[in-house]
């Protein structure tokens, strides 16, 4: 599927549910601007998928997660490793300096790092865990990753080199052994059965403390601590403490003591020899606490108001904290961490934000617990959310940094002009008059405003123009005219005359029922088509500026952008994917085809080549050359938040959330053929999938992906995947797929993953599994007792119907554990066996593969399944 030198560190996310081919658009809705049922569309030839490679980024700003220290080095550097939400920034504090000295950017998101000795590893998501080698700062490498245990949001490394503990957030702590390249290895996992959420994870030598809380209407904090021995032993628990009343959400240890940010309760004091609460410690009265940290004589915390609450240890172990102060953080923290007299705050402009609005600007704050002079902030602008380019520059409308003009022809990326916002001014979109030199922001709060471009070095504000509501949308109507659309307490249209720039004045307007949350506009002749995130595609008449008419209601489907190019106009949804709409006649538009897609935040066309921006999700290429039948032309992975972008040529420019991005965008170049073999020997079923040695330079290892099904049968399997766990050396030539789907072909392709982050695909092939396969995949895989039982599907072969199943389940030596008998069900010979990961005598096995060996009515096979507890 995808072949691009995207820039992912990170074992890539797979796509979800996507249809290649068109679904025929039969809807009718009950108003005018109802879509008309339209005919049977032909098939087109697939064209070849697309490569993206990734270029210079102009960058703008990051989201700052928890920094962590770095050993200083033998130059003077005081260096901070700091997680950017999509990469990791190393920072030096040295002198006053806040200098990045080196950084990797992925596409995904990366919230937690921790560092043991050179080697720093990225808790990354559903991308599991990276490592890379931080030895050299001004120059980190990507050298290992593993993918298999789920999402991975947070984590610890021991800094003696003893291993990894990490978790998904919520009931499941992983704990990995980890060698000196960066290679981690599972040992065990753990899954609580209670509710507990795991809020936080400190290491300190070879032990690891966990601090979790079990909500309710009287919460539960829970403090557990394990150690994990050197080489491969498992994991001892120790000790585990609860205490009711309290919660976790960031834990510090030193010592005997553990200090918890508690909430409105502040710090909460425990002595973990005891498991003992010494005492509470409120935040500069009772403020929510978000983080603490702690070294030998200072404690420190963060808590909502923009507060940094300093506090000196003394009496037994350090267990009291005498208050020392407060400083006042530029920003609302998120994260302390403590380094000597240095503390490293990040901070946000908001904690809390929902669709559209969003944190806009994230920052590093200094503070020196004794009073010295510490570096000034240090952060980005704001969020790119739409972009405009023209004659080699590019203008972006930043969410909170007003208008910002890059070039954008070539390798050059510089920065041209800025024109900064003011107060509550969220630009959220633009339109550029090339011809007049103007550019006309939506500037939320701050209504319409008009910029005078001609000199792209100095943009200048003419006007602007104050309208009921948030200006979310702004599209050029004509010469002296500009639409806008009003999102808040007062949703509509309203018109604008623009023929003097310095006096924009309003015209007429339309507003509820017919507009509610507009977030996209596009205009042919006298009519506006408006993207509503509430209400859909909705369509107006412009004709009488003084008097603009709605021609029909939205057409239901929450739509986030549009492209119109000649009658087509393409339709972002939230739920409907990509909707392709003939709109020659607008009072009566025909659906022309659907594409299912996740939820779509912009779109841009150019030529036969559409792209959807997904925010997360990165950006998918989509041939529209046909109305009829779209189809996938690729994925690209895209750092930070993917909001909307714009056609040169071949080059896709993308204002994503943390910069404005560049790919170059090809078609598929023929790679090597895979030499695929089905082995049927054994317990378990096989695809062995060899290669040729692959000779690429500063090549740091392979992967090998699957996908299931014909490549032109209109599907990509939710179930794509990364067929092994960890990264393969550079000089692998094999690997081996065993979860298998009877009847089925399985496409495979083998990518080189470069230090930098880059993939390239570099061989693909594809085999049929035969249909004597009956087996299905066992579900879920990984398997965790307490959730429940394991499933395992299975067809019975046609006319031996009522007969007996036999499962045996065995263990990685071949020991028999379990025998289950089961009669063969009634469905039309499908049916399904479980399995609830407990041996003959009922008690829970341990952890480890297994594999499931099913016989009788025709089938005779066998699937592996990992058992985690």
């Amino acid at each position: 599927m995808v072949a691009s030198k995207e820039m992912n560190s990170l074992p890539r996310r797979r796509p979800r549910s996507w249809s290649r081919a068109a679904l025929a658009g039969c809807l009718l809705l009950h108003s005018p601007i109802a879509f008309r049922a339209a005919t049977a569309f032909p098939q087109v030839p697939q064209a070849p998928e697309i490569v993206a490679f990734r270029g210079a980024p102009s960058s703008l700003t990051a989201e700052y997660g928890p920094a962590v220290p770095i050993l200083d080095d033998i130059y003077g550097n005081d260096p901070w490793l700091v997680p950017t939400g999509a990469g990791i920034e190393i920072r030096d504090t040295a002198l006053g300096s806040t200098d990045v000295l080196g950084s990797i950017r992925t596409p995904g998101r990366v919230d937690r790092a921790a560092v043991s000795g050179d080697i720093a590893y990225l808790f990354a998501g559903d991308r599991g865990i990276v490592a890379v080698d931080v030895s050299t700062l001004s120059d980190p490498e990507a050298i290992a990753s593993y993918s298999g245990l789920g999402p991975i949001t947070n984590g610890a490394a021991s800094p003696g080199g003893y291993g990894l503990v990490a978790t998904d957030g919520d009931a499941t702590l992983h704990f990995l052994a980890a060698d000196a390249a960066g290679q981690v290895t599972p040992l065990r996992s753990v899954t609580f059965g209670d509710g507990r959420r795991i809020g936080a994870i400190v290491a300190r030598s070879d032990s690891f403390l966990v601090a979790s809380t079990r909500p309710g209407i009287v919460p539960r904090l829970i403090v557990t601590l394990y150690r994990l021995p050197s080489g491969a032993g498992a994991p001892d628990s120790l000790a585990e403490f609860a205490f009711n009343g309290h919660e976790a959400i960031d834990v510090a240890w030193n010592g005997p003591i553990a200090f918890v940010a508690d909430g409105n309760l502040g710090v909460l004091v425990l002595n973990v020899n005891t498991g003992t609460i010494v005492r509470s410690v409120p935040v500069q009265g009772s403020q929510f606490a978000f983080s603490v940290d702690a070294n030998d004589t200072s404690v420190v915390a963060v808590a909502q108001g923009k507060i940094l609450a300093r506090f000196h240890r003394t009496g037994v172990d350090g267990n009291d904290l005498t208050p020392l102060g407060v400083d006042a953080l530029d920003l609302e923290p998120r994260h302390v961490r403590l380094k000597g007299d240095m503390a490293v705050v990040s901070t946000y402009d908001q904690l809390n934000v929902a669709e559209p609005d969003e944190v806009s600007r994230s920052a590093l704050e200094f503070v020196h617990l004794s009073g010295a002079a510490a570096p000034s902030p240090t952060g980005g602008t704001g969020r790119t959310r739409r972009a405009v380019v023209n004659a080699g520059l590019a203008y972006v409308a930043d969410y909170s940094g007003g208008l910002r003009i890059y070039r954008a022809a070539g390798p050059d990326t510089s920065l041209v002009g800025v024109l900064p916002g003011s107060g509550g001014d969220l630009v959220v979109d633009l339109a550029l008059d090339s011809a007049r030199g103007l550019v006309y922001l939506a500037a939320g709060g701050g209504g319409l405003q008009v910029v005078d471009v001609a000199d792209p070095s100095a943009p200048a504000l003419l006007g602007s123009l104050a309208v009921p509501g948030l200006v979310s949308c702004v599209a050029i109507a004509g010469t002296d005219l500009v639409v806008v659309g009003r999102r808040g307490g007062t949703p509509g249209l309203t018109v604008v005359d623009v023929s003097i720039p310095t006096a924009p004045v309003a015209r007429g307007s339309v507003g509820v029922p017919f507009l509610q949350d507009p977030r996209a506009m596009a205009v042919r002749d006298t009519v506006v088509f408006v993207a509503d995130d509430l209400l859909g595609l909705a369509s107006f008449r412009i004709g009488n500026p003084d008097a603009p008419a709605a021609l029909g209601a939205g057409t239901g489907f929450g739509a986030r952008d549009l492209d119109l190019t000649g009658n087509v106009l393409l339709v972002g949804t939230r739920f409907r994917g990509l909707q392709v709409v003939d709109v020659a006649s607008p009072t009566s538009p025909v659906l022309r085809s659907e594409l299912t897609t996740p939820p779509i935040f912009g779109v841009a066309r150019s030529g036969t080549s559409a792209a959807l921006f997904l925010g997360a999700g990165g950006v998918l290429v989509v041939d529209v050359q046909s109305a009829s039948a779209p189809f996938l032309r690729g994925p690209i992975g895209v750092p930070g938040r993917a909001r909307d972008g714009a056609w040169v040529g071949d080059t896709l420019v993308v204002a994503a959330a943390l910069a404005l991005e560049r790919f170059t965008a090809s078609a598929a170049t023929t790679v090597p053929t895979l030499d695929l073999e089905l082995v049927t020997q054994g317990a378990v079923p096989v695809v062995r999938i060899s290669w040729d040695l692959v000779t690429l330079p500063g090549i740091a290892g392979l992967n090998v992906y699957r996908d299931l099904g014909p490549a032109n049968d209109g599907t990509l399997d939710p179930d794509g995947r990364r067929v092994n766990r960890a990264l393969l050396s550079p000089g692998a030539v094999e690997a081996f797929d065993d979860s298998l789907v009877s009847g089925v072909e399985h496409r495979y392709r083998l990518e080189a993953f470069f230090p930098d982050g880059g993939s390239r695909k570099v061989a693909e092939g594809s085999i049929v599994v035969s249909t004597g396969l009956r087996l299905g995949r066992p579900y879920p895989n990984p398997f965790r007792p307490g959730a429940g039982a394991v499933q395992l599907p299975y067809q019975v072969p046609p006319g031996i119907p009522g007969r007996i199943l036999t499962l045996r389940v065995h263990d990685v030596a071949g020991r028999l554990i379990r025998t289950i008998r089961s009669p063969v069900g009634a469905a039309v010979g499908f049916g399904g066996l479980s399995w609830d990961g407990r041996n003959e005598a009922g008690r829970r096995v341990t952890d480890g593969i297994y594999f499931l060996h099913v016989e009788g009515a025709g089938i005779d096979e066998a699937r592996s399944i990992t058992l985690l507890r």
